[in-house]
């Protein structure tokens, strides 16, 4: 991309517990075998190109997240991005963490400073649990070890600590570090006059502002929707990983030495995933699920290795240097990883836009393939900014600055209407043989029992020994309980509300027919909803920086979906769905009954 470009207009590694994946990949191409890095050459890292720093006035600063939309479209390409803040915190996180919050200590983890051979017998722990300290006392320590080093207290150039990081996690075998990770809480003060401090980019409030959807979520969850600080030392590191949920991250640095970051775009996050299991794990360890399983292996955040291995594979990879009073953004699904030059404190949490629902879906979707447990319910944030964007829209009346025609509008509608017509596709499919339940509207947050995905809108249960529900992704044969009795299906009570939304919606014809047409989708079958449902469609997938010769194939591949869609849709015309005006088949009508009889009881007649 050539120079990285300045603009006037993190993250972290919240989770580093179990076993380590610091790794030597192999750099023979088809095989498995583990060679050495050639890291006696470290000019490679003068070959990452630095991402861009943008310069935010104060009026721009005063809107978060209406800055971050507005620079998006071109820093999402880098992956990460720096915005240096025009003001600064009046209180310093030392005063802050040692006046304002009495007693403040922290527990550190133990982090080894070498890689290891990627096998099946070898295993290294990459964070064991170190000691309590205060905040001075870590510092102290922190100094002490960068000068026992270096032998002076500060000053080295940025590529010198870089090189010297890379030497050590190659040649390393006994060598420690101490991270404090995942220490909750916020340096951020809460002096009224501390101007940093009463902005919107505050971190202990930035996840819940106004446009962002995580502000509907109904419970703290530490690192996500609150702050969380991490005080390292040098050497200090956070493996490769993706945020969850493919969410934003935001990390401010507060004061100390800097952080060297390394991002990769999310459209090239496929490629860096396929990378990493043929180049860094042994595919013997991971059999089962190819790119899906090192996701997983990732998400555990004990994978760190030199970026050169991407450039090797030709993956884009950006490089970022933090300093204090900088905050670092990451985009959703980049890969990113990075690590301390001295003792620093910084702090990270999660946030979103509009534009993330796509990537939320496609998050939702691995997250249930792998089983995994989310952290956020998708699916009630989806439809309760879909219901909020409905309301909102039914009362603009001018024909001038109409939501529909603003593209964040159009990343929330277009999955809502696919998750709705899978809904009324398998609840109509599910007519014959389940009773209908409804259920209130306060249950609170429901988990597939298979899948793990958050059961929004309806879900099957057994009414009688209340197992747990399964979502109606799965086709469940038999159709008995563990207890002998029949499922039931439990539909949320304001379904109806939900079906007006997507009417309402489609009728606008939101969705044009270049992505995906929601008019072709009422005639396809349940796979066929599940399939539309479940492909994302990030907004720089089809958008390659690189301008790949495959670019042009991916951005086709939808329409082609679409045609074949449609073409069964004629092949099927016997089939038993039939819509009326292309409006969505409502579950509850005045000329159906409200309770649909189950399976046994039409058996006994």
């Amino acid at each position: 991309m050539g120079a990285p470009k300045v603009f006037r207009c993190g993250r972290r590694g919240r989770t580093m517990t179990g076993k380590s994946s610091i790794t030597q990949p192999a750099t023979r191409h088809g095989t498995n075998k583990p060679t050495k890095y050639d890291l006696a050459d470290l000019e490679w890292t003068k070959k990452i190109p630095e991402c861009p720093t943008y310069y935010p006035s104060e009026h721009e600063f005063d809107h978060p997240l209406v800055f971050l939309q507005k620079i998006a479209p071109e820093a999402s390409k880098y992956g990460i991005c720096k915005i240096v803040s025009p003001i600064a915190a009046s209180n310093p996180a030392a005063f802050v963490l040692m006046k304002e919050k009495k007693d403040f200590k922290f527990e550190t983890n133990l982090q080894p400073l070498r890689l290891s051979k990627w096998n099946e017998k070898e295993t290294i722990t990459f964070s064991m649990s170190g000691r309590k300290y205060t905040y001075h006392e870590f510092e102290a320590l922190a100094k002490k070890t960068f000068f026992s080093r270096f032998h002076c207290s500060g000053g080295l150039s940025s590529s010198c600590v870089e090189k010297e990081f890379w030497h050590e996690m190659m040649h390393g075998e006994k060598g420690t570090v101490e991270y404090g990770v995942n220490v909750e809480g916020s340096a951020f003060s809460c002096d009224p006059d501390d101007k940093l401090g009463i902005s919107k980019w505050n971190l202990k409030n930035f996840s819940r502002l106004l446009q962002s959807p995580l502000r509907l979520v109904d419970r703290e969850i530490p690192g996500i929707t609150d702050p969380m600080l991490y005080i390292g030392m040098l050497f200090s590191m956070f493996a490769w990983h993706v945020e969850d949920h493919y969410l934003y991250s935001i990390n401010y640095h507060h004061s100390g030495a800097s952080k060297t970051w390394y991002g990769v775009p999310g459209y090239a996050a496929s490629h860096f995933e396929k990378t990493v299991l043929q180049h860094v794990y042994c595919n013997k360890i991971l059999p089962k699920h190819g790119e899906d399983e090192a996701f997983r292996f990732l998400a555990q955040k004990t994978t760190m290795f030199p970026p050169n291995v991407m450039l090797q594979h030709d993956v884009d990879v950006y490089k970022a240097i933090q300093k204090p009073g900088e905050f670092i953004i990451t985009f959703p699904r980049a890969y990113h990883a990075g690590f301390s030059h001295g003792f620093n404190c910084g702090e990270a949490v999660n946030f979103a836009t509009d534009d993330w629902f796509p990537f939320g879906a496609a998050g939702s979707r691995r997250y249930a393939v792998l089983r995994m447990m989310p952290l956020i319910p998708y699916e009630e944030l989806l439809c309760k900014e879909a219901m909020l964007v409905y309301k909102s829209s039914s009362r603009v009346r001018s024909s001038k600055n109409k939501p529909e025609d603003k593209a964040p509008y159009k990343a929330i509608v277009q999955p809502f209407l696919h998750l709705m017509q899978f809904y009324m596709t398998s609840l109509l499919r599910l007519k014959s043989s389940r009773n209908l339940q409804s259920y209130s509207n306060t249950s609170g947050l429901l988990i597939c029992r298979i899948c793990h995905r958050d059961c929004y809108v309806a879900y099957l249960l057994c009414k009688y020994c209340f197992s747990h529900p399964i979502c109606l992704f799965h086709d469940i044969e038999p159709h008995t309980c563990i207890c002998g009795r029949f499922y039931s299906v439990f539909i949320r009570n304001d379904i109806l509300e939900l079906e007006e939304a997507a009417k309402s919606f489609q009728q606008k014809r939101v969705c044009c027919t270049e992505t995906f047409s929601v008019s072709s989708l009422f005639s396809c079958d349940r796979n066929e909803c599940i399939k539309h449902l479940e492909q994302g469609n990030p907004w720089q997938q089809e958008n390659s920086v690189r301008g790949t010769a495959n670019s042009q194939g991916t951005a086709s591949k939808p329409k082609t979906q679409v045609a074949d869609c449609i073409k069964q849709c004629v092949e099927k015309k016997t089939r038993m769905l039939h819509w009326r005006n292309n409006v969505l088949p409502s579950v509850k009508s005045t000329n159906r009954p409200e309770i649909i009889y189950n399976l046994r009881k039409r058996k006994s007649n």
